[in-house]
């Protein structure tokens, strides 16, 4: 039986790289990017992981992400913890 609250690999990996990109491209200066890969995301969040504190929490971070843009340091200190509250 699957705990409700696992995360499907697909989803782990895709939010994985997508957060990671997202840290990368704000670390480096790329707006553009970083707001691309913490929309897409965030999007991700809504419609794969199940309801709950991990959603919530997910959609929080790469919410807090883009509203720190472009503060790339602040942005890609929130895509980083994100990625970690996905892994919990």
């Amino acid at each position: 039986m699957t705990d409700p609250d696992e995360v499907p690999h697909d989803v782990r990996a895709s939010l994985e790289q997508l957060l990671a990109a997202a840290e990368s491209a704000a670390a480096d200066g790329d707006d553009e990017t970083a707001r691309a890969a913490l929309d897409t995301a965030e999007t991700v969040a809504t419609n794969k992981l199940p309801p709950g504190e991990r959603r919530d929490r997910v959609r929080w971070g790469c919410g807090a992400a883009l509203d720190a843009l472009p503060n790339g340091d602040l942005a890609a200190a929130y895509a980083t913890a994100t990625a970690d509250a996905v892994d919990e």
